[in-house]
């Protein structure tokens, strides 16, 4: 099916695109472009109709080098889309995992672009999800080094969880954490201990006075339970 070899064309050559076909395996969807002389390439749809390419049309050297970087970008873009249908990324957290895979800077950035003006990739759409989604489960401290860490843009999330994680939300926060905390530690009220559950609050994110009331409030609700058992 294929005339390419290994050596891509020189300066003054030019090589033929002598076939094309879906390619298989872990390039697919991608089409594979075949060409005389030349090493196949893998490439999108989209390229093949932006190129203009034709079955039997000659390309100068430099037509084919331009196609080739086309090629690698198109397969980083693959890449990048087999990642993201694992679960949704932050661009630095996928050009992170791209460049553990060997791709070039270039090219990466190519790729992201493109995922970019199709509304694939959208940091500000993601951290607003992740807030909505962590408001009211999780302090804010935490929401914050969790979206840093996986590389959110410290100010699209200084400005989200400021936007949606308000005061009232910090502190169901909290009690839930202490009610969880608390029912897994103790089986009576008399049994907590409130300075260790303390502490696993501000670990968790919580300032001492907020984790304190969110302490006492999971105490007083286990007791409300104790006194009140259900029939």
């Amino acid at each position: 099916m294929t005339h390419s070899t290994n050596s891509t064309p020189s300066d003054g050559e030019a090589v033929v695109l002598v076939g094309r076909t879906e390619a298989t395996g872990r390039w697919r969807p991608l089409i594979c472009a075949d060409f005389e002389d030349a090493p196949s390439l893998y490439l999108t749809a989209e390229d093949w109709v932006d190129c203009g390419l034709k079955v039997g049309m000659r390309l100068s050297a430099e037509q084919y080098e331009a196609l080739a970087r086309r090629a690698k970008v198109a397969q980083a873009w693959h890449q990048a889309l087999k990642l993201l249908e694992v679960r949704p990324r932050f661009e630095a957290e996928l050009s992170r995992a791209l460049q553990r895979k060997g791709l070039p800077r270039d090219v990466i950035d190519a790729a992201l672009a493109r995922l970019r003006e199709k509304g694939i990739l959208n940091d500000e759409e993601l951290v607003r999800d992740r807030v909505e989604a962590w408001a009211g489960t999780r302090s804010r401290r935490e929401i914050r080094a969790k979206l840093r860490a996986r590389g959110a843009p410290a100010a699209l999330v200084t400005e989200s969880v400021q936007a949606r994680v308000d005061d009232e939300a910090e502190r169901e926060a909290a009690v839930r954490h202490a009610e969880k905390y608390v029912r897994r530690a103790a089986g009576r009220p008399a049994d907590v201990d409130e300075r260790r559950a303390l502490m696993h609050l501000v670990r968790k994110g919580f300032s001492p006075s907020i984790a304190r009331q969110a302490v006492r409030e999971a105490v007083k609700r286990l007791a409300a339970q104790d006194d009140n058992p259900p029939a």
